[in-house]
């Protein structure tokens, strides 16, 4: 999802953070966050966010290359005024809510995932009996927890460490590394099925193209690989993959959950391709 319409999608838990708990993000993260591309958060909105809060900018700066750090910097010595900072500032907690609540909110993420149970029919398709599986995009474990118990082996990917964490201490028998959809730690053909839950768009650094080569790369000659509610389903139908539709199932939702999250949306949808 391109920024612009992340910051315009964002749900209302993004009045809960502040321009200055960008800064707390991971240097992982960010790194990921401000990779060059439609994606990513604007320099200006950055620097003008955070024209007060000198410390929130400067960790951000540091955990950025070079040259687009000391640009950053540059860009804060700017004077701002006050409303544009404002108007800056909800920008940028909105435009980046879901890396907030991954790392910062990654309880209430957790509940979210645990209350939008994915369609048993969908799961029921996956083909994990007896095989290599490669969940990108793990989260808390979603799809791990249905396909841990029938796959021989399941390598989860998840850039977040607390959602890391969470995935290491509920399932030992999980192989849990850090990674990105376009730079998967993993030799070229190792998985029977790559399965992903609603973590990939059509927009770089975090979708597209590369995104898309990359899964495949992993993917066995023979093999499948299964989108489980994408982002834009007819930019993937568009590149081979057969959308299918289950009926949605019941969300377990709580007040706190609607609040922050807003309505609920159990993935439903799955997109595959045979490789």
């Amino acid at each position: 999802m391109r920024y612009a319409e992340a910051v315009e999608a964002a749900p209302p838990g993004s009045d809960r953070f502040q321009a200055r708990d960008v800064a707390r993000l991971s240097t992982a993260a960010l790194n990921l966050l401000f990779e060059p591309g439609p994606s990513a958060p604007p320099l200006e909105d950055v620097a003008a966010a955070l024209a007060h809060e000198p410390s929130a900018l400067y960790q951000v700066a540091s955990a950025l290359p070079p040259a687009r750090g000391e640009r950053l910097l540059r860009l804060g010595q700017r004077p701002v005024a006050a409303g544009e900072r404002v108007a800056a500032a909800r920008r940028l907690v909105r435009g980046v809510f879901w890396f907030l609540a991954y790392e910062l909110a990654a309880e209430l993420w957790d509940r979210l995932a645990a209350a939008e149970p994915v369609a048993p029919g969908l799961l029921a398709d996956l083909p994990a009996d007896g095989v290599r599986v490669l969940d990108v995009g793990a989260g808390s474990g979603r799809l791990t927890a249905a396909l841990a118990p029938r796959a021989e082996q399941l390598l989860a990917v998840e850039p977040s460490p607390p959602l890391r964490r969470l995935l290491a201490e509920r399932y030992p028998c999980v192989w849990v590394v850090a990674g990105v959809g376009h730079r998967l730690p993993l030799i070229s053909g190792w998985a029977d099925l790559v399965v992903s839950c609603a973590t990939f768009g059509p927009d770089p650094p975090l979708g597209g193209d590369a995104v898309l080569a990359e899964l495949e790369r992993c993917v066995r000659s023979g093999g499948t690989l299964a989108m489980v509610g994408p982002e834009e389903p007819a930019w993937w139908r568009e590149r081979g993959f057969e959308l299918l539709t289950y009926p949605v199932p019941e969300a377990r939702f709580d007040p706190e959950l609607e609040a922050f999250f807003g309505p609920p949306q159990p993935p439903h949808r799955l997109l595959v391709k045979r490789l």
